[in-house]
């Protein structure tokens, strides 16, 4: 049965095409894998069909019945629910309330204690963990991704879309979540996963769809057609680049301490970073991973114990004497927390630095112009607003302004969360290179594979505790096991 059909789609913002006559047909009962490097149109087109945008030209059918009306609410009145890569709710309510008020309408909203209870049911039903009596500000952002998947499970979507829903989980949490997607396949529906974890692709879904510059160039093949290499080629268009590597400094000065530093659900923790080097820091999501990149950044002081760079204490201020005391942070939810949208790019590239009073408009776009040259962010230029650029080019954006000037720290949460491989060995590189430049790297990940691959030492935080840091070559079980909870000191 065809759940959703998409015929001749096209959309341009400007003068710049984003979807360019794309064709797509979902089927009720599988899973389809939709691909693409950052900017193809993939989160364009999955707006269009959850109707939160609407296409120029073209046509939407929905369980063969032609869409008139694109809105949100006729879309869910339809049974289709997209879960954004950027999320939705509303920070100062909690879990249930925050279900609650995503109810369609006509559907009666519950009390407090029953949206308490509905949350709970959702969460053991499709092994989605939440917290529901928490304000939503205070979950993790792993937390606020499944939050958001129950909403839609809520509305009983029939299609239900998840644009990158493992980007913030770790391997366990990603492997329940596509077991979860099976068996809402199997229950009948559709679910379309738009993702850059090739494995998740082999591992969860039936078909595949790639998009490249807004145009189709795989139609919904069968997965066990392709491997990774073939799907890979197809997203770029040539075979992707292997990184380099890059060179360690033994033996260098500790850049990073932290004595005693405690915060919240962080215990009291003792850790040097030496100049040069990359710390991964692993753990599944809410065992204080937060607080340590608070602490870190700038964000919060510690509750007990102190955290210095070059024996300095972290400033805990505004991000102007972050970046003066050569601390460069990247969040992982970057638009809440690097980037004002509303302000254009070439604005975001100035925040926290430079003097007070800014120089003209014309002139700021014009310094920014040989920056987003140089990191390749596309997009539209510096007179746009941060808020209309992809995930990819997003991150890229925030790397150029912290990177900028040689940092002392680097803090990168989930640096290549949703991007396209090329995309994320680009990030990499950048900030290796600012590692093999001096500075110190803690690196939060979630793919033990990327950390693995980035991290000099790795730890795990498991209970809000640190374990002894791991050392390469890493040892896949021994690490899962100590973010199950084992082996934590």
């Amino acid at each position: 049965m065809i759940a959703a059909a998409l015929h001749g789609i096209r959309r341009s913002f400007g003068s710049a095409p984003a979807l360019d006559g794309v064709d797509l047909e979902l089927r009720a009962g599988e899973v389809h894998a939709l691909l693409g490097e950052n900017g193809a149109g993939k989160t364009t087109l999955m707006r269009i069909l959850a109707g939160l945008d609407r296409p120029d030209e073209g046509t939407v059918e929905v369980a063969g019945q032609p869409i008139g009306e694109f809105s949100p609410r006729a879309l869910r009145e339809r049974g289709v629910a997209m879960v954004q890569q950027h999320f939705t709710l509303v920070p100062t309510l909690t879990a249930g309330e925050n279900l609650a008020l995503a109810r369609p309408p006509g559907r009666l909203r519950p009390g407090a204690r029953q949206a308490k209870r509905r949350v709970a049911e959702l969460a053991e039903r499709y092994g989605l963990p939440v917290r529901a009596d928490v304000p939503v500000e205070r979950l993790s952002v792993g937390e606020e991704q499944r939050l958001e998947i129950l909403r839609a499970l809520d509305a009983d979507a029939r299609l239900l879309i998840l644009d990158e829903p493992t980007a913030v989980l770790v391997d366990s949490e990603a492997e329940a979540l596509l077991r979860t997607c099976r068996a809402l396949a199997d229950d009948g529906r559709a679910v379309v996963i738009i993702t850059h974890r090739l494995a998740e692709v082999f591992a969860g879904c039936d078909r595949v769809t790639v998009l490249r510059r807004g145009a189709v160039v795989c139609a919904g093949e069968p997965v066990a057609d392709h491997d990774r290499a073939s799907l890979a080629t197809l997203m770029v268009g040539t075979a992707p680049t292997a990184s380099s590597g890059r060179q360690r400094v033994p033996g260098a000065q500790v850049r990073l301490r932290l004595d005693g530093a405690a915060r919240g659900r962080l215990q009291p923790l003792d850790l040097a970073v030496h100049a040069g080097e990359v710390l991964g820091v692993a753990g599944v999501d809410g065992n204080g991973q937060a607080e340590l990149e608070e602490l870190l950044a700038g964000i919060a002081a510690p509750e007990r114990g102190a955290v210095t760079v070059d024996g300095e204490p972290v400033p805990v201020a505004a991000p102007r004497e972050r970046v003066a005391g050569g601390i460069a942070y990247v969040p992982a939810d970057r638009y809440r927390r690097a980037l004002a949208g509303p302000l254009t790019v070439a604005d975001n590239l100035e925040l926290g630095r430079g003097p007070r009073h800014r120089p003209p408009a014309a002139r700021r776009q014009a310094r920014a112009e040989p920056v987003l040259a140089e990191w390749d962010v596309r997009g539209g230029g510096p007179a746009v607003p941060a808020a209309s650029l992809s995930g990819g080019n997003a991150q890229k954006l925030v790397l150029a302004r912290e990177l900028a000037g040689g940092p002392r720290l680097v803090v990168a949460a989930q640096p290549t969360r949703g991007l396209d491989p090329e995309a994320a060995r680009m990030i990499s590189e950048r900030i290796l290179a600012a590692a093999a430049d001096g500075a110190a790297v803690v690196w939060f990940g979630a793919e033990l594979d990327e950390l693995f691959a980035v991290a000099d030492r790795l730890v795990v935080l498991a209970g809000g505790r640190a374990t002894e840091p791991f050392t390469p070559p890493y040892d896949r079980g021994a690490v899962g096991l100590a973010m199950a909870g084992g082996h934590a000191s």
